[in-house]
């Protein structure tokens, strides 16, 4: 059997690893032949390390430099693009199919057994793969990269996710398969949640990690919802306690207090170490154009929990009906430092087994095992 994976981040570049590059992984180790596919390379993709990485990739050779090999039947490819899908660059709707023009004929004239998509420009691709099932895995809300993406594109993804190009919809969150569900009430919407790697329960050296008291992490994006101020605010209130944020990019820290620490991009291999040293995990997120209705259990909540940490959150929109009891809430300065406190003592009365039951009940390998019984199905 062999599938296309079309996702976002590379796993040659490494830095966080999304819901796609877990499912690619699982059909490889399932016996499956996985093509994975990232987000295209455009002429001026120059501008940071990730992205000249790629571009050298892309455009610097042959289909043997462009295909890489990850693991065991798991092969990642760097595709161009004429331009990128920024909102800047891809604005007319013209380009909406010439954006994957120059696939491969590898992947091209082919006819996969399953086609997983993530909600994405790399949804683009889709007009020029074959494949016997066609499947979007919608792992977040298209109008929500508004800041990113200009509508012409953002309204093609939403009109893909609700037209006749997939055979079934896998939504991450309740609210995300509702929307499916409006946008095309004949289509199969399925509710398959995010995951975790079991690996955040291992230390990532021989010794055990030593979990600093009064620590509290936040690990992921700068993202336009990523509340930043709310975080100083707090580490001011909080001055025995310490902040630190493992983010790639370079935020503005004029007004952070000395307590709250911007860290540079985290290492998947030194993940397990980061989170393990700290004592709460952090999702201080704020609304960001009607995003956050759709969220119930973002990734970074997964892991927090697996690696032992307590988490405080915002309560917006679904954040509070996905996490429930396993999170503390707080939407101002005040009452988020109070979370922050109430998280690590919360953390502190969980019995050494709570991390692996979590785990054992929201492994990768176990969603993998629902989405290979979803294509068994498709593909009778």
């Amino acid at each position: 059997m062999r599938a296309l994976v079309l996702g976002t981040q590379s796993f040659i570049d490494g830095g966080t690893k999304v819901g796609s590059q877990h499912l690619a992984q699982a059909l490889a180790a399932a016996g499956w032949a996985v093509d994975y596919v990232p987000t295209l390379s455009s002429p001026i993709d120059v501008v940071g390390r990730e992205r000249h990485a790629r571009l050298c990739r892309a455009w610097g050779g042959g289909l043997r430099r462009r295909s890489v090999r990850i693991s065991q039947g798991l092969t990642e490819w760097s595709l161009q693009s004429p331009f990128p899908a920024h909102r800047f660059f891809l604005r007319w709707s013209w380009q909406l199919p010439a954006y994957g023009q120059w696939c491969p004929a590898p992947l091209r004239d082919v006819t996969f057994d399953a086609c997983i998509a993530d909600v994405a420009p790399n949804m683009l691709l889709m007009h020029q793969i074959k494949a016997r099932a066609k499947v979007c895995r919608l792992n977040d809300w298209p109008q929500g990269f508004a800041r990113d993406l200009h509508p012409v594109l953002i309204n093609g993804l939403e009109s893909m996710v609700g037209g006749p190009d997939f055979d079934e919809v896998w939504a991450v969150s309740g609210p995300l398969a509702e929307y499916a569900r409006a946008l095309h009430p004949q289509g199969e919407v399925v509710h398959i949640p995010n995951g975790v790697e079991a690996r955040l329960l291992m230390p990532a050296a021989q010794s055990p990690v030593v979990r600093q008291p009064r620590s509290a992490v936040y690990v992921g994006g700068l993202t336009a919802w990523l509340d930043t101020g709310l975080l100083a605010q707090a580490a001011r209130l909080l001055p025995d306690w310490t902040f630190a944020v493992y983010a790639p990019g370079a935020p503005a820290q004029r007004a952070w207090p000395s307590n709250l620490q911007w860290r540079g991009s985290v290492g998947r291999a030194e993940l397990p170490a980061v989170l393990q040293s700290h004592e709460v995990g952090l999702i201080p997120f704020r609304e960001a154009d009607g995003r956050m209705r759709y969220v119930e259990r973002p990734l970074k909540f997964y892991e927090y929990i697996a690696a032992g940490l307590g988490v405080a959150s915002t309560d917006l929109g679904a954040l509070r009906h996905g996490m429930g009891a396993l999170a503390c809430y707080g939407n101002d300065a005040r009452t988020f430092a109070d979370a922050v406190v109430q998280a690590g003592a919360q953390a502190q009365l969980r019995t050494a087994s709570f991390a692996e039951d979590f785990v054992q009940a929201h492994d990768w390998n176990a969603r993998a095992e629902t989405m290979l019984t979803r294509l068994e199905m498709l593909l009778v």
